[in-house]
């Protein structure tokens, strides 16, 4: 275990620069983001704003519990999207600024409560155009829907294909064991490989340039209308020309702007030290000892032959940033980090390397399982047979997809693009 000293040396190293990826648009950073808040717990809850997490990928973070959602909804069974002037943009319902959302976590950047904005959108879609004849049908709609984009779309590119292939399509295990906690190794390590894709500045807001991370965290504050973003930006376009944004390499690198993030108590905190203590306090073993407890287990060898699994070498571009005599090796380097230099040996940053790869994989695996609506039925599933459970909203997204049918995304079997095509078309 690292020292206090060592701890606060890391992380000011880690928050030095970062590097453009070219490989992910900037969107999936923050659908991470959004995907942690429905099925992982606050790090440091905040008494009376904090909801009941469950480990189900069910989107109780914009739904709330059954006995909440009513309160949500206004007499259509709608979610009452509305502008806060005749021509400003579009906004989450607010009293004082404060959103009237179960998850206020999905406050904290103007980014991902546009997420969030954009799935009551989806959902209000789903009942005016009448692909769900109640609430009830259209919160299992959207739910699929969502749970397609997670593991089809964004757990396609994360992943290492090896293990994407092996968990997603072959291997179908998980299906039938029980529902458990969120693993502590994807909660405080694995699936915080997200900040490292953050970027320092934005350009698909079409009203404000380069808007740079700082103006992003605009808490319990009605949306500027400078600040209104263009998903078509952030989640590509393949039939217009428009730039797409990219993400950052996953890599132990963080933009320095993630120095100071403001939280809800009025202080600010460093992301990285912020992650290595919450890896500290979850009482996660270093990196390779992890490695090492996991090749000792039942499935080591399988792990090894099939997926090379072993233990780092060394801390690789880390190594070079430490200052001398620091102690920080990767003997003792914590998981998260450990599991960022993995992505840099497996593919250079372009994806999770095998072993936060299989970490990620497991934990999403049983969320969408576990959940109550699942696309998951005891069985793996291909997209049209999910889709052909969905009736008129499956045949519709159907269409978007022939519509994004060309060769530089046949890799892609469902993605984001396609309902955010399907909004904007109805919206």
């Amino acid at each position: 275990m690292l020292t206090e000293q060592q701890l606060s040396t890391l992380a000011q190293v880690m928050t030095e620069s970062s590097h453009v990826s070219r490989f992910i648009d900037v969107g999936y950073t923050y659908l991470g983001q959004f995907i942690a808040h429905d099925i992982v717990p606050q790090t440091h809850p905040i008494p009376g704003q904090s909801r009941d997490v469950l480990p189900y990928l069910n989107m109780d973070s914009v739904y709330g519990t059954d006995p909440q959602t009513a309160t949500l909804l206004d007499e259509r069974g709608l979610f009452p999207i509305k502008r806060q002037t005749p021509t400003g943009p579009e906004d989450l319902p607010r009293t004082n600024g404060v959103p009237n959302i179960p998850e206020l976590r999905n406050d904290d950047n103007v980014i991902v409560s546009q997420l969030h904005l954009f799935w009551q959108r989806f959902h209000n879609v789903v009942l005016q155009r009448g692909y769900a004849s109640n609430v009830s049908d259209a919160r299992v709609l959207t739910t699929l829907v969502f749970q397609l984009v997670v593991i089809e779309d964004y757990l396609r590119q994360v992943l290492a294909p090896a293990v994407f292939d092996s968990v997603f399509r072959f291997d179908q295990r998980w299906l039938n064991l029980p529902s458990r906690p969120i693993a502590r190794e994807f909660a405080h390590a694995a699936f915080r490989f997200g900040h490292s894709m953050v970027r320092p500045f934005y350009e698909s807001f079409p009203q404000k340039p380069d808007v740079t991370l700082p103006e992003l965290f605009q808490t319990n504050r009605n949306l500027d209308p400078r600040l209104e973003l263009d998903f078509r930006r952030m989640f590509g376009w393949p039939l217009l020309n428009n730039r797409v944004e990219d993400a950052m390499t996953i890599d132990p690198f963080i933009t320095r702007e993630m120095r100071q993030v403001p939280i809800p108590t009025g202080v600010t905190i460093n992301i990285a030290e912020m992650n290595l203590r919450a890896g500290v306090a979850a009482q996660l073993p270093p990196g390779k000892a992890y490695v090492e407890q996991l090749l000792a287990g039942p499935t080591g060898s399988k792990l090894a032959a099939a997926f090379g699994v072993r233990p780092l070498p060394d801390m690789g571009p880390l190594a070079e940033r430490l200052p001398a005599g620091s102690g920080i090796t990767i003997d003792n380097l914590p998981l998260w980090p450990y599991l960022l230099v993995e992505a840099v040996h497996a593919s250079e940053g372009k994806h999770l390397g095998v072993v936060g790869s299989l970490i990620c994989a497991e934990a999403l695996a049983n969320a969408v399982a576990g959940a109550p609506h699942s696309i998951y039925r005891g069985h793996w599933c291909s997209v049209d047979e999910v889709l052909s459970w969905m009736g008129k909203l499956g045949n519709e997204l159907q269409e978007q997809r022939r519509v994004f049918a060309n060769a530089a995304y046949t890799d892609r079997t469902f993605c984001m693009r396609h309902v955010i095509e399907l909004v904007l078309r109805n919206n």
